[in-house]
């Protein structure tokens, strides 16, 4: 079956009175235009203390499609989101919200109705262990592992803003498996928990963090998971082949999917064998 390639898009401003629809694309239904008014009012209101108005999130739009949302100023000193709304299997094949949203750059100043954009019919690079490893060697490796680790096992991770927050999540997302980063919600800026992210960054985030989310201190001394360890050693021999592997495991979620499918199988077996007994 052939992916659908196209991307609607919409402009939403965070006016005092409400957010407020500035720009859409054909065929940007108003079931859409709804759930982005909604995310952008659980996304929060900026602080009147800061001046950060940069960020890019993503999160599901029903079970079909996903959101990339870049958050930016506007001059009229209001937040604006572009939203970008994929199909779900597009993202799953793609799997990375930063190269999705660097393809495409927003328009603040457009308004009204446009075309709807469309992905070229080419997948995106593979990562090379060799940039990987280059990238690591100016990072804070144990915070990089240690948070893909923690959010492989399910963990949540809230960062304090700063100017390197998007390039730190960038890097996380070069070390995550191709199923998982598909299931992980980022944000790279926030001023509320209210949308649900698995990792995200406040310019102030609370001093008590939801039950279950790890602070930038815990996720650099999560322990050392089989994944962390596979990687590491991975990337710095330059194993593309292993890290290739290691990429193409199951997520977490297939794992269960396919226990509760042996799981049922089995009872089914057995259910079988106890109605032959009876024969």
């Amino acid at each position: 079956m052939a992916v659908e390639l196209s991307i609607s898009h919409a402009l939403i401003a965070a006016e005092a009175t409400g957010p407020r629809t500035l720009a859409k694309s054909e065929g940007f239904p108003f079931a859409w235009e709804e759930a982005a008014r909604l995310a952008v009012v659980r996304f929060g209101q900026k602080p009147t203390d800061t001046a950060v108005t940069s960020g890019l999130f993503a999160l599901p739009v029903g079970r079909e499609h996903v959101a990339v949302v870049r958050v930016a100023g506007l001059p009229s000193g209001d937040l604006g989101f572009r939203f970008l709304v994929l199909g779900k299997p597009l993202y799953d094949l793609l799997g990375d919200p930063f190269a999705i949203d660097d393809r495409f750059p927003v328009d603040w100043v457009q308004r009204g109705e446009s075309p709807a954009l469309a992905w070229p019919p080419e997948p995106l690079p593979p990562r090379n262990v060799e940039a990987i490893r280059e990238i690591l060697k100016t990072a804070d490796g144990p915070f990089l592992y240690g948070s893909t680790q923690a959010l492989l096992d399910g963990g949540r991770i809230c960062l304090k803003h700063t100017d390197s927050t998007e390039t730190i999540l960038r890097t996380i997302w070069q070390l995550l498996p191709i199923k998982s980063r598909c299931e992980i919600w980022p944000a790279t800026l926030a001023f509320s928990d209210e949308l649900g992210f698995q990792i995200w960054a406040m310019p102030d985030p609370p001093a008590m963090l939801p039950a279950g989310t790890l602070s930038e201190e815990q996720a650099k001394d999560y322990p050392e998971g089989r994944y962390e360890w596979a990687l590491q050693i991975a990337v710095e021999a330059g194993d593309q082949a292993e890290m290739d592997r290691l990429f193409a495991r199951r997520s977490s979620r297939e794992t269960l999917r396919l226990a509760a499918m042996m799981l049922a199988g089995a009872v089914l077996i057995a259910v079988g064998v106890k109605l032959m007994a009876w024969l």
